[in-house]
């Protein structure tokens, strides 16, 4: 399954290092949702079960199917692997519903993640749907050196943060998980996306304040920019039109383009408008941390447009060794 955000053969299924996995909890029917149909598996044993499941939705013999099937029997069974090679676990009649429903939406070419409505990020569980991106792990990549590097720079003094395109919250909840001191902003222009986020800070119990904003137009004396911010964290839009013809279904047909696609006439416009206003439009201290996501084949031409005068400029490559990070202080 190509990510078209990403490297050819990169696995958006997302699954977490064993250090930071979230704990598992039972992905309950949903009484709203028709109950599902058959046919059935002959017997409830989970290697039967795994086997039906797996032909029922269209999945393959390859590693990420595996890795899809597995999120998948986690969630609806609210155990491990482990534990259900253990215990060992035999679906229920609600269990074998729910997994009949969820085959069919898979097969349908709905992303795992929007099909079962949440996805892991930083070691917490989002609400995922259709008003925003799935989080991919070099997103996770670029929070975690933005922490780093803040707690270089400051150590456990609060700080001010902004994300610019925060979707569902990711970024900013996860930064309020690990710094729960620091005053944290989202904007986002999709008031639907900004619904997400705030009922994921609810859920999660992080106070994030969003906002709903246009950073390509000016903006006014007294909102948020009033005030500079320290850190300013940004994966915006960076995907040209001419990549969709690379790009599967099951992305052009589910997650929503305006978080995806640039003009190709100028796709670093988020980069420019971004780096213009921390500097001429004073929205990051003098010293503060600017950290941005970026196309594979863009970073060069957004570390281009960072003024001479700032410090720490850095490209960095993702654990796929494509080039997808720059950082700087200004």
């Amino acid at each position: 399954m190509r990510c078209p955000r990403h490297s050819a053969g990169h696995q958006c299924s997302y699954s977490k290092p064993a250090d930071r996995q979230p704990r598992l909890r039972k992905l309950m029917p949903d009484q709203h949702v028709p109950r599902g149909t058959g046919p059935w598996p002959v017997n409830n044993e989970l290697h039967t079960v795994h086997s039906w499941f797996t032909k029922r939705s269209g999945m393959d013999d390859g590693r990420e199917s595996e890795s899809i099937v597995r999120l998948v029997f986690d969630r609806v069974s609210g155990m491990t692997r482990m534990d259900r090679l253990t215990a060992p676990w035999r679906a229920s009649e609600s269990d074998l519903e729910r997994l009949a429903l969820l085959a069919d939406r898979l097969k349908g070419g709905e992303p795992v993640q929007y099909a079962l409505g949440e996805t892991s990020f930083a070691g917490l569980t989002f609400q995922c749907d259709r008003r925003a991106l799935i989080p991919r792990p070099e997103t996770e990549e670029l929070l975690m050196e933005a922490l780093r590097r803040v707690q270089t720079m400051t150590g456990d003094t609060p700080v001010r943060v902004l994300d610019i395109g925060t979707g569902s919250g990711i970024l900013p909840i996860a930064w309020k998980s690990h710094r729960p001191t620091d005053e944290v902003l989202g904007l986002d222009l999709q008031a639907e996306a900004l619904e997400l986020a705030t009922a994921n800070a609810e859920r999660l119990g992080c106070a994030v304040d969003f906002h709903c904003i246009d950073i390509l137009q000016h903006q006014p004396a007294g909102g948020i920019f009033s005030a500079p911010f320290d850190v300013i964290l940004s994966n915006p839009p960076y995907i040209p039109q001419a990549d969709r013809a690379e790009m599967l279904p099951n992305v052009l047909d589910w997650e929503p383009p305006s978080a995806l696609f640039v003009e190709d006439d100028d796709p670093v416009l988020f980069y420019r408008r971004m780096i213009d206003g921390c500097g001429a439009e004073g929205w990051l201290k003098p010293g503060g941390l600017l950290a941005l996501e970026c196309h594979r084949d863009a970073t060069e031409q957004v570390a281009d447009l960072i003024p001479e005068n700032w410090s720490g400029k850095e490209r960095l490559r993702d654990l796929q060794g494509n080039w997808r990070m720059v950082f700087a202080r200004r």
